[in-house]
Order: structure tokens, then sequence, then C-alpha cells
């Protein structure tokens, strides 16, 4: 018997169907001259938490961008450290690393694959500032006794959920429990853009603020930044 052939991912293909929607979408667009953020971007965001149960959603470049600006809203010491799973992508690291933290490595539960609080408690100590739980191949961490950890150690938590759209633990979506989570749109991410795109999800109102600020030059309103 020969073996079964299945295709790579074909984005063409997957976005065949849309194409009358997303052209009048974009030509849209264009004839309103509003490239940068915009009232489509507010619209999504305004959707997008809703949907997960968030008070705010705040659009960025990529999902890079909604892992590293958390970070540096946070403010934390140069060198402190955070928790993070062996196995995420490199973004995570990246973003830990150019937010001048020190990632800590926390292997993985062998049968889930994703970080636990068991594997997380023996890495720390007193440099330790937060916790960056990855939920991985659309798989989400058991999170209660991560956020307990956390809150006997008095860490923040952060939640990468670039391959989680949609993924709930015990009904609550991913990116609804920590400080703050990351979503990235990259085109072959379960929810991808026709580009790259990410956003920031918190429930914490004046850092919502001081993202908002943080993607955009500093600006909370046009002519001042700070």
């Amino acid at each position: 018997m020969s073996p079964i052939k299945v295709p790579y991912e074909h984005l063409g293909q997957l976005n065949a169907p849309y194409l009358d929607v997303f052209t009048a979408t974009t030509r849209g667009v264009i004839e309103k001259g509003w490239y940068i953020l915009g009232n489509e971007v507010a619209n999504f965001e305004t959707a997008f938490a809703t949907w997960l149960g968030a008070k705010h959603c705040i659009g960025v470049a990529n999902g890079l961008d909604a892992l590293i600006l958390p970070l540096l809203a946070a403010d934390y010491p140069k060198g402190a450290e955070v928790i993070v799973p062996s196995n995420t992508y490199i973004a995570t690291i990246l973003a830990i690393v150019q937010a001048g933290l020190k990632p800590v490595l926390a292997e993985p539960d062998p049968e889930t694959y994703l970080i636990t609080a068991e594997t997380i408690q023996p890495l720390i100590n007193s440099n330790t500032v937060a916790i960056m739980v990855v939920h991985l191949y659309g798989r989400a961490c058991v999170m209660e006794p991560i956020m307990n950890l956390a809150q006997q150690h008095e860490l923040d938590v952060y939640e990468d959920c670039a391959q989680s759209h949609g993924a709930k633990h015990q009904g609550k979506h991913t990116g609804t429990f920590g400080k703050c989570s990351a979503f990235s749109f990259y085109p072959t991410k379960n929810l991808g853009a026709l580009g790259d795109a990410g956003a920031i999800i918190t429930n914490d109102d004046n850092l919502a603020v001081k993202l908002k600020a943080f993607r955009n030059y500093g600006s909370e309103k046009k002519y001042y930044n700070q």
C-alpha cells in the first residue's frame, strides 16, 4: 500500500473562499487612507477582547512585540529572571532577552509538553520576577497550580498564546489568567492575518493605557509623546 501523502498547508487555498471579502475590505481601507491603527484595528481589539472575556486588547505589529512590550512596561531590574519552558519557540526567549531579563528554562511535562507548577517550582529564587507560560500545540497549561505558586512567591504570570487561540482550561480562555498575554496572528497560526500581526490581552486598566503608548512611540494622543 502506498503511503498517504498529506500536503503542507497552502495559505492560498485556505484563504480563497474569503478572497472577495478580503479584497473589498482592503479596498475600503486604502480608500479611507488610514493605514496605521484606525477603526478596523479598534473594532478587532474590541471583538477579540470580548470573545476572550477580557477587558483590553492592544493590537501590535507581531507576536514578538506582544511578548516584549509587557515585559518592558513592567520595568523589572535588569538581569531579573523569567521562568519559561525550554521547548518554546525562540521568540519567547528573544522577548525576555530584549527586555534586559534572563530566561530560566523549565523542562516540560513529558506527557503534555507543557510546563507545570512542579517543573517551575525548583527554579524560583530571589531573582525571579515572573513566569512566562506557553500554551503549545493548541493545549492549555494547567493554570491553577501555576497561579497559586506565582501568588505564593509574588511573581507575575505572562501567557504566550501564539498557538492557543480559542483553547480553554476549565472553561476559561487561555490569555485571561495572567497579568498579560501575547497572541500572534502570523499567517500560519490558528488565527492568521494576511501578513503579520499580534495582540496583547490584559485586564489591568492602567497597564492597557501604558501599553497603548508603548506601541505608538510613547504617544497616548496626537503630538504628545512620553
